[in-house]
């Protein structure tokens, strides 16, 4: 472990990338989070520790996978950190790369406009979580790499595709190619129970407060009705995106055809 000053250069330049991160690395924030990278076999390329944790944790295994370890003072760890509530460490990981989603199967999401990094973060979480094949988002979404975006995915970032700058138009050409369909949450949709999407299936979800854009409603094929009790008109993005990808899961368990699929 190598001690950092707080007015040291390379806590000046991690504090830049805490900012503005680079493209190809990954700023991660949470001890949870990043025993998780380790597990999942995720280099650590740096780990920054506060001073009073790194005491208890210097001989863990997770600590000596990391390439280089930084210590700091808990007081410039709470200034550092980019989230609110930190943990005493800060991990810098690359950026995961995928190939292209080429629809041949599954199920994608299509994140349309999703600045909010919490919202996207979750939607990421529930996609891998619920064996959705890839997370598209479109232009002006929230950086999924974002520490926010991470942290409120809960490091599911690592565990799914993510494609970013992605067209409306590109995400439904790829699913209508394969002869499959694109479908949206609305009100007076077709019923979640009696939905029968065609497969390969893409799920579009817009922002809280504008919904999907005309270039992205235009390409759904249909919409799909979650049913609502007591008045409530509409839910937060991430729980819809949970209750349709759950309900695709959950027939598929028990062989239900709920995908209608084509060779």
């Amino acid at each position: 472990m190598k001690p950092l000053g707080r007015h040291s250069a390379r806590l000046k330049e991690l504090r830049a990338q805490i900012r503005r991160r680079p493209e190809g690395v990954v700023i991660v924030d949470g001890l949870r989070i990043i025993r998780d990278l380790v597990r999942w076999e995720i280099p650590l390329v740096e780990l920054f520790l506060s001073e009073d944790l790194a005491e208890g944790i210097i001989d863990e295994t997770w600590v000596r996978k990391a390439k280089t370890v930084w210590t700091v003072a808990p007081t410039v760890m709470e200034d550092l950190a980019p989230t609110r509530h930190p943990q005493g460490a800060v991990a810098i990981v690359p950026e995961p790369q995928h190939a292209r989603w080429s629809a041949r199967r599954g199920v994608g999401v299509y994140l349309d406009h999703v600045q909010d990094p919490g919202n996207a973060g979750a939607i990421i979480r529930a996609a891998a979580a619920l064996g959705a094949s890839a997370v598209l988002l479109s232009p002006q979404c929230a950086d999924p790499f974002s520490p926010l975006a991470v942290r409120g995915a809960a490091g599911a970032v690592f565990r799914i595709p993510i494609e970013r700058n992605v067209t409306a138009k590109d995400a439904g050409m790829r699913v209508h190619e394969r002869g499959g369909s694109a479908w949206a949450t609305a009100t007076g949709g077709t019923e979640l129970a009696s939905w029968r999407p065609r497969f390969p299936c893409l799920l579009l979800f817009g922002s809280e407060g504008r919904g999907l854009t005309v270039e992205a409603l235009e390409l759904a094929d249909g919409t799909v009705s979650i049913p609502l009790e007591r008045g409530i008109e509409s839910l937060n993005v991430a729980v819809a995106a949970g209750i349709v990808l759950q309900t695709i899961l959950l027939r598929t368990w028990s062989g239900e055809p709920i995908l209608e699929m084509r060779e």
